[in-house]
């Protein structure tokens, strides 16, 4: 039997930016919105990371001094996400929905909150599977013996909490004031709502908004995936964190954008149709020593 597709040049379609599945993708994914992103052209790629000496004034005549460089990389490797959806052929014909976006929106929903969870904040070693497709920040941070970036509340999230996980990130290096930014999972915004600095102020300057808002001047994004799990998934039920960081070193390979394409081949006796729907993204922590996480515990 030939195949007979509904798409364009028998091939894939690519969202285009600005459409219902890219926003659906955006709102949920603090990654897709902040990380810095770097295009893949292959299914690896390496990502030069360079550190030296601050430069030095020297006088006319003198010899310049050699920088103590150290010049290592980061490797982004591309997983791909895929779902195949059986439609009733009916249900695209009559509904006065759209149903070929509403799944397509839906499934870049999920997929994103997946895809926060699997960068920020599983628990285990990166295996390149379903569960562990890469090293989460949270397992960079808070799973050394000792570690010196992560804070545990052991009960209410408190503004010393907050304060000094800021304050940790600002003695980085890395510390970058115009790219610093907060991500806190849903179950944390209500903890932030009522916290309050030395004065009574509220830390949320604007705690009645319907917009997560600002901390100490610099953006607050919600994640869906920035709770703990031992396993990549959509609805994390672990504890609830709160990252701080640069955004830069965060980096997220772009191989290849929201794609989708429609069949009828597999259930044409069946007036069936196939949605296929697929995304390839690489991630990687280029320095983890540019965040703090807190976690919020229960009391001891």
């Amino acid at each position: 039997m030939a195949r007979i597709d509904l798409t364009e040049a028998n091939g894939y379609i690519l969202e285009e930016q600005g459409s219902s599945v890219i926003q659906a993708m955006l709102v949920n994914s603090a990654v897709e919105q902040f990380a810095r992103r770097e295009a893949m052209a292959s299914r690896t790629k390496s990502v030069p990371r360079f550190v030296a000496d601050a430069p030095e004034v020297v006088a006319e005549g003198a010899a310049i001094p050699e920088a103590a460089a150290t010049l290592d990389e980061v490797v982004l490797t591309a997983r791909k996400y895929a779902k195949i959806f059986h439609i009733s052929e009916e249900d695209v014909n009559d509904s006065l929905v759209d149903v070929l976006n509403t799944y397509k929106t839906e499934w870049a929903s999920r997929w994103a909150r997946k895809y926060d969870n699997a960068c920020l904040a599983v628990s285990a070693a990166q295996d390149g599977d379903d569960g562990q497709p890469f090293t989460s920040l949270y397992r960079l941070i808070a799973m050394p013996a000792q570690p010196t970036n992560y804070i545990a509340t052991g009960g209410s999230l408190s503004f010393a909490d907050v304060n000094n996980a800021l304050g940790i990130v600002e003695s980085s290096d890395k510390f970058d004031a115009a790219n610093t930014v907060f991500m806190a999972h849903p179950k944390m915004l209500a903890e932030l709502r009522q916290l309050t600095g030395p004065n009574g102020d509220l830390v949320l300057p604007n705690a009645l908004a319907g917009t997560p808002g600002s901390i100490f001047g610099y953006p607050l994004v919600v994640s869906y995936g920035a709770a703990v799990s031992a396993a990549a998934t959509d609805n994390p039920t672990g504890n609830p964190l709160l990252i701080v960081g640069n955004r830069q070193m965060l980096i997220n390979g772009i191989r290849g954008g929201v794609e989708s394409v429609v069949s009828r081949d597999a259930e044409f006796s069946k007036d069936g149709v196939l949605l296929k729907t697929r995304v390839r993204r690489g991630f990687a922590v280029a320095d983890a020593n540019a965040f703090a996480i807190v976690e919020k515990t229960p009391a001891a």
